[in-house]
C-alpha cells in the first residue's frame, strides 16, 4: 500500500519537477551508472574485475512518440557496439520504450533489429517485464523471437507479485523444449498495479517468489534461473535449497541493482555465487528512481534532506 502511495505521489507531474534539483539528481545517481554509455565505459573493467557480471539497461519507458522510440533504439545500438569487446555483459530492453504503445508490429521490427545486431557478436538481450496490461504482448513477442525465429540470445523477466506468473512460467517456459537454455529472471515487481492482479502483501509475494525459484531450480536442465532480489532472507532460502539439492553454482545466478545493498552484493560474490549487476544508464532516470524509492520508503528521508539542502 505504501509503495502505491509513493509511486502516485512522486509520479505526479507537479512533483516530478524535483528532478531538476541538482541534489535530487545526485541522490538518483546512487542507483544510475551514468547518463550515457561513453561516461560508463570507463567503469566496466573495474566492475568485471571485481567478479560481477553486468546487464546494462538504457533508461526509458512508456514512449508514445516515434522520435523518442528511435532515439532509444539508436542508443541501444550504440551501447551494443561500444561494449562488444567485453565478456559477461548483456543489455536489457523495455518494449514500451521500443514502440509497444504505438504499434505491436513497429515494436517487433525494432526488437528484431536489436536482436540481429546483438546476435552477430553473441550478446544476450533481456526483455524487462512491465505493467500487467503489457504482459501478454511481451510474452507473445518473446515467443515469436525465441521460439519461432530462434534468437537464442533472447531472455525474459517475470514478476512474483502477479497472480499469473507461476502459471505463465509453467505454460510458456518450462513446458517448451529449448535449443539453448534461456535466462529467466524472477523479481518481485515494482509497478503500481490493480489490486486484483497482485498478491496483497509482502509475505505472499515473497512466498510466491520462493516457490517459483524452487520450480526453476528443479528445472535447471531447461532454464538458467536468475534471482533478482536484495532480500537476504530469500537469498538464504534459495542458497539452502541449492545446497540441499546439490545444484551447481554455475547453473544459476543472483542479480542485484547497481547501488542497492553493496555490502550484500560483496558477500554473495565472496561466497562464490554468480552475481550480475543491473546497471541503468541514461538521462531519462526519474521513473526508475521513483520505483527505487518506493521499494525502500526510508529513502524518502534522503529526498527531504536533498530538498532542504536546495
Amino acid at each position: 500500500m505504501l509503495k502505491v502511495i509513493i509511486i502516485s505521489l512522486l509520479g505526479n507531474p507537479i512533483t516530478k519537477s524535483i528532478s531538476k534539483i541538482p541534489s535530487i539528481k545526485s541522490l538518483a545517481f546512487r542507483y544510475v551508472g551514468a547518463e550515457n554509455i561513453d561516461s560508463f565505459v570507463g567503469k566496466i573493467d573495474e566492475i568485471l574485475s571485481s567478479g560481477y557480471k553486468i546487464t546494462i539497461s538504457f533508461l526509458g519507458e512508456h514512449y508514445s512518440s516515434k522520435d523518442k522510440v528511435e532515439k532509444y533504439k539508436d542508443n541501444l545500438m550504440d551501447i551494443i557496439r561500444k561494449v562488444s569487446n567485453y565478456q559477461g555483459i548483456t543489455i536489457s530492453v523495455k518494449l514500451t520504450a521500443l514502440g509497444l504503445l504505438i504499434d505491436y508490429d513497429y515494436c517487433k521490427n525494432n526488437l528484431g533489429e536489436i536482436l540481429s545486431i546483438a546476435s552477430q557478436i553473441n550478446m544476450r538481450v533481456h526483455i524487462d517485464m512491465e505493467e500487467s496490461i503489457y504482459v501478454d504482448n511481451i510474452l507473445n513477442m518473446f515467443d515469436t523471437f525465441r521460439k519461432d525465429e530462434k534468437y537464442n540470445n533472447l531472455d525474459i523477466t517475470f514478476q512474483s507479485y502477479l497472480y499469473r506468473t507461476s502459471k505463465d512460467i509453467e505454460d510458456r517456459i518450462l513446458s517448451f523444449t529449448w535449443d539453448t537454455k534461456p535466462i529467466i529472471r524472477i523479481c518481485k515487481g515494482a509497478y503500481k498495479e490493480p489490486f486484483d492482479k497482485v498478491f496483497p502483501n509482502r509475505r505472499l509475494i515473497d512466498e510466491n517468489y520462493y516457490n517459483i525459484s524452487v520450480k526453476m531450480l528443479d528445472n535447471v536442465d531447461k532454464v538458467y534461473p536468475a534471482f533478482a532480489t536484495h532480500d537476504h532472507r530469500l537469498i538464504e532460502r534459495i542458497k539452502n535449497y541449492v545446497q540441499y539439492k546439490g545444484i551447481s553454482k554455475e547453473n544459476f545466478e543472483f542479480q542485484m541493482l547497481f547501488g542497492v545493498r553493496p555490502e550484500l552484493q560483496k558477500k554473495v560474490i565472496e561466497q562464490g555465487y554468480n552475481l550480475r549487476l543491473y546497471i541503468p544508464i541514461g538521462s531519462d532516470w526519474y521513473e526508475y528512481f521513483v520505483r527505487r524509492i518506493a521499494e525502500k520508503p526510508s529513502n524518502l528521508l534522503l529526498i527531504l534532506y536533498s530538498l532542504i539542502k536546495k
